[in-house]
């Protein structure tokens, strides 16, 4: 634990995260990443505490965990600079870009593929903290506040806790973990937990080919069932999902849908079970010898497919 006495939000001490990804996590980050964190506290213990949070509420209550990085804070508190991202002079092209418009400039995207009219965004904005706000109360958000070794997206660090709080959401301890542990969770030691004779559901933009292999996947993991809803690749924003068709029990809800994750995840509550946001790890659902966030996070290479 590192403790920093200039004003950070409440966020005082610095809690490395050796572990993550068996180690890859450091090796991504340009040898160090160390996660903001309200309290001082043991990196295992903090993830192990999550874990059982997780775990517990499997079949039994609602408990969201929704992921927010640069593109989430981004679309919320707008482009700010990196001024220890290096080559600054990249940066800096990149941040005049996008402040004069000349970037997005008929329509707001993320790198996700979603992209909605400028006139929307307000009314987005809103609907978009009111989701946060309702997965602050019942769930965890996961959040990239950290030192790392490339000075990656730490521009919003500063700033985070204080924007939420001016629109009614408090972050805490209680409601609080690391950007990575939702993926910790689903790659890591225990991932077993989470599949082995457990009934999924997948809401992701789909065709028959990813849905394919996104069920192979995840039977080779070890579920017990595998149901999918499909939603919109450019608006999830906006997509309303229906659950008629949905056998139950659902035992883990896994959601990749972007941004508008947070949209999707508040609509399951009726499920009464674990939904995670899984963002970009659905990749590796579908090729599991991929591995997201600089090599951080895979599945491995466990199947082998046929042409479908």
């Amino acid at each position: 634990m590192i403790l920093e006495t200039q004003k950070t939000d409440e966020m005082p001490y610095r809690i490395p995260l050796n572990f993550v990804g068996n180690g890859k996590a450091i090796k991504a980050y340009g040898g160090s990443l160390e996660a903001w964190s309200f309290i001082d506290i043991d990196p295992l213990d903090w993830f192990s505490n999550f874990q059982s949070k997780a775990l517990a509420s499997i079949g039994r209550v609602f408990f969201p965990i929704y992921r927010m990085a640069d593109g989430e804070f981004r679309f919320l508190m707008g482009r700010f600079f990196n001024r220890n991202k290096k080559p600054i002079i990249k940066e800096v092209a990149s941040y005049l870009l996008d402040k004069s418009g000349i970037r997005n400039q008929d329509k707001w995207s993320t790198s996700w593929g979603e992209s909605y009219d400028p006139a929307l965004k307000k009314n987005l904005t809103e609907k978009y903290i009111s989701d946060i706000y309702e997965i602050s109360k019942s769930g965890m958000l996961a959040l990239y506040i950290n030192n790392n070794g490339l000075n990656a997206f730490t521009e919003y660090n500063s700033s985070v806790v204080s924007f939420l709080r001016s629109k009614g959401i408090e972050l805490n301890s209680s409601n609080y973990i690391p950007f990575h542990f939702p993926c910790e969770l689903l790659t890591g030691n225990y991932r077993s937990f989470f599949y082995r004779d457990r009934n999924l559901l997948v809401l992701t933009g789909l065709n028959a080919k990813k849905e394919f292999r996104i069920k192979n996947t995840l039977e080779e993991l070890g579920a017990k069932s595998v149901q999918f809803i499909g939603i919109s690749s450019n608006k999830s924003m906006q997509d309303k999902i229906d659950l008629t068709s949905i056998n139950m029990p659902v035992d883990v809800c896994l959601v990749a849908a972007g941004i508008g994750a947070s949209n999707i995840i508040n609509q399951l509550k009726n499920l009464n079970t674990l939904c995670i946001d899984i963002g970009g790890l659905v990749g590796c659902f579908e090729t599991p010898s991929k591995s997201i966030h600089g090599g951080t996070f895979s599945i491995g290479n466990i199947i082998k497919y046929s042409d479908v």
